[in-house]
């Protein structure tokens, strides 16, 4: 049984690994592991293990939190398990674009980095979605409104144009 554990927490860190090569966090690239004792991601850097609480900024906690959703629901999906096929991330460019500097989700009040890494973030999820269609279900809710096509193509809804996520009718 432990072996098995074992091999599966190696698959889904070797998905960890490859989608943080995708984006610029502190860490990307680095072997990355979930730790299932204490649930929580751990880079093996050439100075040693470095458990998430010790990853840095709030850009890297996000990052590395959607990388752990998108790998667990990889392996979930690709085995067939009983788990809910969808995913809900809420605010996930907050730590780039906080809302007291929402311009109606432009991304112009980013500085170019921010910005990036907001695009290499939502490319990623949209990737991990397209890649696992139709059998997982990404929503992401966020002031975020990237301009590129397959960004615009993937918005279901905007709220700020009338329209609630919970009617006022209900």
């Amino acid at each position: 049984v432990q072996e098995r554990l074992d091999t599966y927490l190696n698959i889904i860190g070797r998905y960890l690994t490859e989608y943080s090569s995708r984006l610029e966090l502190e860490y990307a690239g680095s072997p990355l592991r979930l730790e299932i004792r204490n649930l929580t991601l751990i880079a093996d850097s050439v100075d040693g293990p470095v458990p998430l609480l010790r990853m840095g900024s709030g850009e890297n906690w996000v990052g590395y939190h959607v990388l752990a959703h998108l790998a667990l629901h990889k392996w979930f999906r690709q085995k067939g398990r009983p788990v809910p096929a969808f995913l809900i991330f809420d605010q996930p460019s907050q730590a780039y674009y906080p809302p007291d500097r929402d311009a109606e989700g432009s991304l112009d009040v980013l500085l170019d980095e921010d910005r990036r890494a907001v695009n290499l973030l939502y490319r990623l999820i949209f990737d991990a979605a397209a890649e696992l269609a139709p059998d997982l279900q990404i929503i992401v809710l966020d002031h975020a409104d990237l301009k590129d096509d397959w960004f615009q193509a993937a918005v279901v809804e905007r709220w700020r144009r009338g329209v609630k996520l919970i009617p006022q009718t209900w």
